[in-house]
């Protein structure tokens, strides 16, 4: 999902490996990225230095050897200090991950919201190991690449799945899963359908059903799960995209600026224009 005002980066061309690797490294002065989204997973291991990270509507503060996700479609940016220290995976959603699959999904499975996990210096170690074996791989002109570095991305993803100290309502890892087929179907289409209906269809089971599986794993009906994912969209969209509040809604399918505010504040708890001066004022946007 992409929105005219807030730029949408893809994977930096590289051959045909679908894993990118970026190092962060000391500048001359403070770095302050731009506001943006991705169409692909990035991975952040800082090593050294300070900072902000701003993952949608949360700010996480950069202090100590510390690893944050930043999954499809969410938007962030990225204040760093002129000694910082430290790289970023990047990989495709096509990434053939073998086991690394339950892996993704658990830290991902985070993707409507910010996540940060602190390391040790050991588990440090262990992850720029992993990062120096990839980046070893991917200067290979010739040879197994791709198959070579997924594999290790798989094991640097169990390993950073087991670290992670917050593994609560996920989906599972197994892709035949219908909770975790109805998430990644709903974060495709969550703008064109918005019935619980569509996506029992979808993955031929009742509504009943997916509701009461949905329900189970993630605490939500399906119907609760597509509202709260729309409702993180129009506050991605109130707080980052140069839109009015009708554009907003616009964006968000909801034709008539009158129903938008009324979904948006019966959602919310506030109107649409109330939200956007209130997170624009604490974020000073």
């Amino acid at each position: 999902m992409s929105s005219p005002s807030i730029p949408v980066h893809q994977l930096p061309a590289h051959g045909h490996e679908p894993t990118r690797i970026e190092r962060i490294q000391r500048s001359s002065t403070a770095v302050q990225n731009d506001v943006h989204r991705h169409d692909f997973h990035e991975l952040f291991f800082f090593s050294k230095g300070s900072g902000e990270h701003m993952i949608d509507l949360e700010m996480l503060k950069i202090n100590g050897p510390c690893m944050h996700l930043v999954g499809p479609g969410q938007v962030h940016q990225l204040d760093r200090s002129a000694d910082m220290e430290g790289a970023v995976v990047m990989f495709a959603s096509g990434a053939q991950l073998g086991h690394g699959h339950s892996a993704r999904s658990v830290l991902f499975g985070h993707a409507r919201r910010p996540m940060g996990v602190e390391l040790s210096p050991e588990r440090l170690e262990e992850v720029f190991g992993l990062v120096g074996q990839m980046e070893r791989e991917l200067a290979r002109a010739e040879g197994p690449v791709a198959d070579i570095v997924e594999g290790f991305l798989a094991i640097l993803l169990i390993k950073c799945a087991h670290w992670s100290k917050d593994r609560a309502a996920v989906p599972d890892g197994n892709e035949q899963d219908p909770v975790r087929r109805f998430v990644d179907l709903m974060e495709r289409s969550f703008l064109q359908d918005r019935t619980v209906q569509y996506y029992a269809d979808e993955l031929s089971v009742s509504a009943d059903h997916l509701n009461e599986l949905v329900k189970r794993r993630l605490g939500r009906t399906a119907s609760g799960v597509i509202q709260d994912r729309l409702l993180l969209e129009a506050r991605r969209l109130l707080l980052h995209a140069d839109l009015s509040i009708k554009e907003v809604g616009y964006a968000l399918n909801m034709k008539d600026p009158a129903y938008f505010s009324r979904w948006f504040h019966r959602a919310a708890g506030t109107a649409p224009a109330a939200f956007r001066e209130e997170v624009r004022e604490k974020y000073k946007h």
